[in-house]
């Protein structure tokens, strides 16, 4: 019975926080989402192709994206198609089905949950089954699957010989890339109610750097797993557990030495990445992953509400709240514009100075639930609905 209400109560969680909706049925606590804002657009981005991945990812929640480097795109679909595409042109190059290996006998599908990784010739890809993936990213053979001991729902990370998984057990799990051989495991204990979602470790200067679902953000040694440092960046408050989640669920981004971290009910955090310092906060409390260009950083909160904040200070440089509770994904720069994803399937453009709009395109009804991922002449685009879309950057780049 306990077990049931927890998952009741996650799954809960996971509607409010996606779609906007409150659990509550009194009037007050009902939240409306924007209307589409209208604007004169003042710039045409342009589709350059479009492909069919599969089923794509339905209603479940998902961080799966694509990856490329200068010559394919690769992707895949929840259900276990793997896929790359040409670049130039969206010719399908070779594509994969794991929904029949064996070792999917006993579940659903092969659930592909985590984004791919691409190191050198070869890509990384975890699944809800509790499996990680090596595959050739040449023709799309099967290396190593091996399974660990929690889902995998964050992207895999490379570095130096090892493939570091983030579990949605809070474990941080490094394996040999070579052979898929566990070389070391660092156990975090977990709160009794969290997001559904697994923070993306970032690696530098030999750490890897991670935020927990506590409101901690961590550092380890990445030959060993030995912890390093840890420093909070959102603290539990409230009455209930469903106030006190404080997940920090967005991928660490790291410049020059120093972290920047969001928390869900907390903030966002500069870090000296050494030292495990804070040097500054601002209340900001989102779970999507920003961006950094320049001097900015670009992030959207738990409202949909978009931000640009000065990097070395903390200080607002604008925000635009027109896109309230329209469930809006994480931030992607390109070029002098920054894009944003929403629920309703419409990619926003945005200009990085003044945070006003420049032009939105809707390319997907069932919607948009990760920011698209930025290569050197497109932003590739995972849709709800399973399509992969190839949008041409601007030529300008500030």
């Amino acid at each position: 019975m306990k077990k049931s209400l927890k998952q009741l109560v996650l799954l809960a969680t996971s509607t409010l926080l996606l779609t906007g909706c409150s659990l509550f049925s009194s009037e007050e606590d009902v939240v409306t989402m924007s209307e589409l804002p209208a604007f004169e657009a003042t710039y045409q981005p342009k589709i350059a192709w479009q492909q069919s991945i599969g089923n794509g990812v339905d209603k479940y929640y998902s961080q799966l994206q694509p990856t490329a480097d200068d010559e394919a795109v690769y992707v895949a679909s929840r259900d276990g198609k793997v896929k790359a595409f040409s670049v130039k042109g969206g010719k399908l190059l070779w594509s994969n089905d794991f929904s029949d290996h064996e070792s999917n006998k006993l579940n659903r599908s092969a659930r592909f949950s985590g984004g791919i990784h691409l190191a050198v010739d070869t890509l990384y890809i975890g699944t809800e089954n509790a499996q990680v993936l090596a595959i050739d990213k040449s023709n799309g053979e099967l290396i190593w699957l091996v399974k660990v001991s929690g889902e995998v729902i964050a992207s895999p990370v490379y570095s130096n010989g090892l493939v570091v998984v983030h579990t949605s057990r809070g474990e941080l799990i490094a394996l040999d890339s070579e052979n898929g051989e566990q070389e070391w495991t660092l156990n975090n204990k977990q709160p009794n109610l969290t997001l559904r979602g697994s923070a993306t470790p970032s690696i530098s200067q030999g750490g890897i750097i991670y935020g927990r679902a506590d409101g901690f953000v961590a550092a380890a040694l990445l030959e060993s797993g030995q912890p390093l440092w840890q420093l909070p960046v959102a603290r539990p408050y409230g009455a209930t557990e469903l106030d006190r989640i404080v997940d920090a669920d967005m991928k660490p981004v790291i410049r020059n030495g120093i972290i920047y971290v969001l928390a869900y009910n907390g903030n966002l955090v500069a870090i000296d990445l050494l030292k495990g310092q804070q040097l500054w906060e601002r209340k900001y409390s989102g779970y999507s992953d920003i961006a950094l260009s320049g001097s900015s950083l670009y992030l959207t909160d738990y409202r949909g509400y978009l931000y640009a904040v000065d990097r070395t200070s903390g200080e607002e440089i604008w925000a635009n709240k027109q896109l309230a509770y329209r469930n809006v994904t994480g931030v992607t720069v390109a070029n002098e514009y920054i894009v944003v994803g929403d629920g309703e399937g419409y990619l926003h453009w945005v200009d990085r100075d003044t945070g006003e709009f420049v032009a939105q395109q809707e390319l997907d009804s069932d919607g948009i639930y990760m920011q698209p991922f930025e290569a050197r002449q497109y932003l590739y685009l995972q849709t709800r609905s399973g399509d992969l879309v190839a949008i041409e950057k601007p030529s300008i780049n500030k």
